[in-house]
């Protein structure tokens, strides 16, 4: 383990109490033997050990002025990332809860169309996971042969799939290409729906395509990294429109 710094960071441990817990670790039990050894002050030394001592990773025993501190069970650090992860889930779901209230007072008067440009793979990943918020629960996609998805590789797709099934998103997709039977069941089974594009357009285009609430989102090749979100639903019903014509005419995906 390389990083123990930025694992407690990630925690809650500030700076001055990660290098005392650092300290006591390799055997300090005073707060002369902390000030010391980390070279900080007194106050500050002091002022961490409470804070570990609140965290429950650390306890105090002697009088006042001849005071010893011990590490407790390092296993402790478990109950802290527990801990963590349900500040993380609820913090998910007051968020989940606020965004439609936002939304609901959001004014629409003389609202006007936004377009939003996104470059590198960390910008497009979290534009596509952006979707997974939409209102409607509906996702329509044109899927190119050779997508970003598919480039940037499996673990991604299976973390957009599976959150995407978790919210209950029904999903219509058209392909430019027919995929393994084994891959459709796992990553498209219900509720999704894939058609493959007419001959026509097969091989002629490489950006894929979402359509959800009143957004366009175009996605290029994992060469280019960059996608173009359009908040507009004057260019969302144009597109939809296209999209439901396409689908029409489009072969059903055998499984």
């Amino acid at each position: 383990m390389n990083e123990p710094r930025k694992h407690l960071a990630a925690l809650g441990l500030t700076d001055s109490e990660i290098t005392i817990y650092l300290a006591m670790i390799s055997g300090a039990v005073t707060a002369r033997d902390l000030v010391k050894i980390t070279r900080t002050k007194r106050p500050t030394v002091y002022y961490a050990l409470g804070c570990l001592e609140k965290r429950g990773l650390i306890s105090k025993t002697g009088l006042e002025g001849d005071k010893k501190f011990s590490v407790e069970p390092i296993e402790k650090l478990r109950v802290l990332a527990d801990e963590k992860a349900l500040e993380i889930a609820q913090l998910k779901n007051n968020i989940d809860e606020l965004i439609p209230f936002l939304a609901s007072q959001e004014s629409h008067i003389n609202k006007k169309p936004v377009v939003s440009f996104f470059e590198g793979q960390g910008a497009v990943k979290h534009a596509i996971m952006d979707m997974l918020y939409c209102k409607d629960k509906k996702l329509n996609s044109v899927v190119s042969k050779e997508n970003f998805f598919w480039q940037v590789g499996k673990e991604f797709v299976e973390l957009f799939v599976t959150e995407r099934k978790r919210r209950g998103i029904q999903a219509k997709n058209l392909w430019d290409t027919i995929v393994d039977s084994k891959i459709m069941k796992q990553y498209y089974d219900n509720p999704s729906e894939v058609r493959i594009v007419p001959p026509s357009m097969s091989g002629k285009f490489d950006t894929t395509i979402f359509l959800y609430d009143d957004k366009t989102l175009y996605i290029s090749s994992i060469h280019n990294s960059y996608c173009v979100l359009i908040t507009s639903q004057e260019h969302h019903d144009t597109m939809q429109a296209w999209f439901d014509g396409l689908w029409e005419v489009a072969k059903l995906h055998k499984r």
